[in-house]
């Protein structure tokens, strides 16, 4: 009972607080609902989002030669794929007489991208152990709409290389079973795999629904990102600014009289901890609700999601209590929480902001260096970011945070308040 009566104390401070109250729920909200704003829409019906300007392409398809199947360049294919609907929200393509006019477009600012597809494209991409080079020139000015472009290209050429690369080890094998292969055979060879291998590239209008009366999964999916980053961010000020009712009540002279009761002082941090782990817990649960309800945002299965709140709230709040256990006063808080918190919390933040980016899998390995970068890709893992294998070692990262954050303040508050 006298755990309890410290743990309602505590609850009371801290949901009496209209600065914690608005930490805690509305900036999260807030910051979700300026992304909403800015990439999607409130109003539901005819008022259109957030849509990216095509990026204008040049195109100089100096290919000469012919695929075995069809007698048709693989360049003339790659410019009506680009040119196609399924690309017309994204690109407008037209084609250059020479690489030098298409560069000097880009230069002058007259296109976005000037794709070069040089005289053996075809060559290389149907004839075993070829190679060449595509030239891609962009404006570094216009960076997501030529980083679009650049991977549709890239896709494509990777796709065509894969059969270059399936006739290849097949011939190899052959080779190695003893038998050498003549052109009419390397020619069947290559007609095969040109006919057994996936598509080039399925084509789809971009934010078309994938069902009617199904909302577009791109926008629910961006603003869960951000939303389960900035519920991790202030999880864990929410952690630390709970607990640091230790350091207000040493201050007020409360703590010291408490002492002096027959309550252990394991039985009062224990108090003041689960105060934290509620608060954590009321913060974690009302912004997933408020998510799905506000924002439409799906969070994934709900065991998964169970479990990665679960771990944010268990880490959140053995951060705040180790932290705490540094501390003198709350003066020395505020410096504290501004710098470390901070840091270490847009550390953990970097690979929410760089999803998608050629830097996305560094930048993710440098944020698991801190507890909130687990703590996030807990939340990625549960709406399908990444194998449900990875969420027992994500799970056990952040329990073997917050056994270390647990047991370091757990000792040097026992020992300061001896």
């Amino acid at each position: 009972m006298k755990l309890l009566a410290i743990t309602l104390k505590d609850l009371r401070r801290s949901f009496r607080s209209l600065f914690s109250i608005t930490f805690m729920f509305g900036v999260p909200l807030l910051v979700t609902a300026l992304f909403w704003f800015i990439f999607g829409s409130f109003s539901g019906g005819e008022e259109e989002g957030f849509t990216l300007p095509p990026t204008t392409v040049q195109v100089v398809n100096l290919d000469e030669g012919q695929t075995p199947d069809t007698g048709e360049s693989l360049g003339a294919v790659v410019v009506d794929l680009l040119q196609s609907e399924g690309f017309a929200t994204l690109m407008a393509v037209t084609e250059a007489p020479d690489e030098a006019e298409a560069r000097a477009a880009v230069g002058r600012g007259e296109a976005g991208v000037a794709l070069v597809l040089p005289a053996d494209f075809t060559a290389s991409l149907t004839g075993p152990g070829m190679s060449t080079t595509v030239g891609l020139y962009t404006d570094p000015g216009l960076t997501i709409g030529t980083q679009v472009v650049a991977a549709v290209v890239r896709q494509l050429v990777d796709n065509l290389a894969a059969r270059t690369i399936s006739a290849e080890v097949t011939l190899a094998q052959l080779h190695e079973a003893g038998l050498e292969p003549d052109a009419a055979l390397i020619d069947e060879v290559v007609r095969a795999t040109q006919a057994e291998t996936a598509p080039v590239l399925n084509v789809a209008t971009p934010g078309a629904p994938e069902a009617e009366g199904e909302e577009d999964g791109g926008i629910g999916l961006f603003l869960a990102v951000i939303m389960g980053g900035m519920m991790v961010f202030y999880a864990f000020f929410t952690g630390a600014s709970a607990m640091q009712t230790i350091l207000v009540e040493d201050e007020e002279g409360t703590l010291p009289r408490l002492f002096t009761t027959p309550t252990p002082r394991a039985v009062i941090i224990a108090g003041k901890a689960l105060a934290v782990v509620v608060t954590l817990v009321v913060q974690v649960t009302v912004l997933l609700l408020l998510g799905n309800l506000v924002f439409g945002i799906d969070w994934g299965e709900g065991l998964l999601v169970a479990l990665a709140a679960a771990g944010l709230v268990m880490v959140a709040a053995t951060t705040g209590l180790f932290l705490i256990s540094f501390l003198k006063n709350r003066r020395q808080a505020g410096v504290l929480f501004g710098g470390v918190l901070t840091l270490t919390g847009m550390l953990g933040l970097v690979s929410v902001f760089t999803v998608g980016s050629p830097q996305a899998a560094t930048m993710e390995r440098v944020s698991l260096l801190v507890p909130q970068g687990w703590a996030i890709r807990a939340f990625q893992i549960a709406q399908g970011g990444a194998t449900g294998g990875d969420l027992a070692l994500t799970l056990g990262a952040l329990l073997a945070w917050s056994l270390v954050f647990a047991v370091i303040g757990i000792v040097r508050l026992q020992r300061r308040f001896a």
